[in-house]
């Protein structure tokens, strides 16, 4: 019993494999594949030409997704210090301006001392270096007392102007200091706007002014860091296009465009780094140093090809069914073996020309060839 049951399973499965094959008759008159028209319609075929379709050369190549040079700040304190308080977290965004410390400590109330006492001392030497002035304008004065007044003022200037520039790249009010008012902390602020990649300090802690205590990166500027093998780097030009993807997820596909080529190459790759601007950057979630892999289209032509919906391969060779003629609702077809050439996007480069321009171009995928 169990064997006739086997027997029954297999009989049904090679009947429905049948049934999904479109029968054809070969007229051994002419060698033409017949196809009625109810097996066409079926079978949802369609007859069509062969068309101009662009095929690119490409160059293989691997990075990653970078800031560019001014897209990424490191923060540090102009003079040592101790934190107050920290504004900022890891991967907040923040604003060109946005205050990310408050540092304090006796340096920065000695600086501001300093420029309080040239600021009144500038002041009396500036009325000694106009009274001198005048004073030799009218023949009255020495010019050596003149020469040491002004070298007094000058001096003193300079070190005032030094103190200046220090305090009001710190975002200090300078007026608010020569009125007497001191400040008892001043505000670290971000260079540039986009995400904190990181903070690397305490409130409370002392801190170093070589040392880094947050990392600032542009998302916005990112753009790609590809590196192109030496055999390769003379195909490269400057506005080709990129067809790159994100960890190892071919699809979906983004694109940018080779902004810049390097000059040196690498000794551990032996490859050379080359530089793509990413279109549309706004609808690709990125991070920074992410792995991209991808190709340059080096070269871009168009030829005569079909799609792949047209290729019936039998015992390692490839055919397509020209179209003859229709008759008494029938389709004659005549088989004919090709040559392919690239493959791109579904489609077939033909490496040679059809003896017709009308072909089977679809619903040949149950069509058995001899």
């Amino acid at each position: 019993m169990k064997v006739n049951l086997i027997l029954i399973f297999l009989f049904c499965v090679l009947l429905t494999a049948c049934k999904n094959k479109t029968h054809q008759t070969v007229n051994n008159d002419s060698g033409l594949i017949e196809i009625s028209k109810s097996q066409f319609e079926s079978e949802k075929m369609v007859i069509g030409s062969p068309k101009l379709y662009p095929f690119a050369d490409k160059v293989h190549c691997t990075g990653a997704i970078i800031p560019s040079v001014d897209g990424q700040a490191e923060i540090g304190l102009p003079l040592p210090g101790i934190i107050n308080r920290i504004h900022c977290k890891p991967a907040q965004k923040i604003s060109k301006g946005s205050v990310l410390f408050e540092i304090s400590g006796h340096w920065f109330i000695d600086l501001q001392k300093d420029f309080s006492e040239s600021s009144a001392i500038l002041s009396k030497l500036k009325g000694d270096f106009l009274r001198a002035k005048e004073l030799h304008n009218e023949n009255i004065g020495s010019e050596k007392e003149f020469t040491a007044a002004e070298s007094k003022f000058n001096a003193e200037n300079a070190k005032y102007k030094a103190l200046e520039t220090k305090l009001e790249n710190m975002g200090i009010d300078v007026a608010k200091i020569e009125r007497g008012e001191f400040y008892s902390s001043y505000p670290v602020k971000s260079p540039i706007g986009g995400f904190v990649s990181s903070v690397n300090a305490s409130v409370g802690e002392y801190i170093e002014p070589n040392r880094t205590i947050a990392k600032i990166i542009d998302n916005e500027s990112f753009h790609l860091r590809l590196s192109v093998f030496e055999k390769d780097i003379h195909k490269i030009k400057t506005g080709q296009s990129v067809n790159f993807y994100l960890n190892g997820n071919v699809k979906p596909k983004y694109h940018a465009t080779v902004s810049a080529i390097g000059k040196t190459i690498m000794a551990d790759t032996k490859s050379i780094e080359c530089f793509a601007d990413i279109g549309n950057p706004d609808s690709i979630n990125m991070v920074s140093n992410q792995f991209v892999e991808g190709e340059i289209l080096t070269a871009v032509d168009s030829v005569l090809s079909i799609p792949e919906t047209a290729i019936i391969e039998s015992e390692n060779e490839l055919y397509v069914l020209i179209y003859v003629k229709e008759e008494n609702s029938t389709y004659y077809f005549k088989k004919k073996r090709i040559n392919s050439g690239r493959k791109a996007n579904n489609y077939i480069e033909l490496a040679e020309q059809l003896p017709s321009k009308k072909l089977l171009v679809n619903g040949v995928y149950n069509i058995v060839i001899e």
